[in-house]
């Protein structure tokens, strides 16, 4: 059973990170009223997130569901990167007075900074264990 949860807050994960960059490159980039900082920085995450974070995902989501080891090995690297990509963001969060906004876009970060924070670790030991 608790296989199927970790696969569900994985596709979850999968899901929310395609549409972020499809509405980040489609919305976000083209915003006159974002800073070239603030685009700056979340273009350094593209690679990280598509290239890294997402191909781990699919990976543990696969194996997890065939019931190989590789899925809970990519369980822990999943967890591990979530949680590098939840640390950059909540430090320029900080800095950048990110939190202090009171609209949409904070809300919706501050899900994601919980989400990474719960699930990055939640993901290594749900994989170590299994291992």
């Amino acid at each position: 059973m608790i296989n199927i949860i970790i696969v569900i807050f994985q596709i979850i994960f999968i899901v929310g990170l395609v549409a972020f960059w499809i509405y980040f490159f489609l919305v976000e980039n083209k915003n006159p009223e974002r800073t070239e900082v603030y685009r700056v920085f979340e273009k350094s995450f593209v690679i990280a997130d598509l290239g890294f974070a997402l191909p781990c995902s699919i990976l543990s989501i696969y194996g997890i569901l065939t019931e190989q080891k590789l899925g809970f090995f990519f369980s822990v690297v999943l967890g591990s990167a979530i949680i590098f990509l939840f640390l950059m963001d909540f430090c320029y969060n900080l800095q950048q007075g990110t939190y202090k906004k009171r609209d949409f876009d904070t809300i919706l970060e501050i899900v994601l900074n919980i989400y990474c924070a719960i699930f990055g670790p939640l993901y290594i030991l749900f994989g170590w264990f299994n291992l």
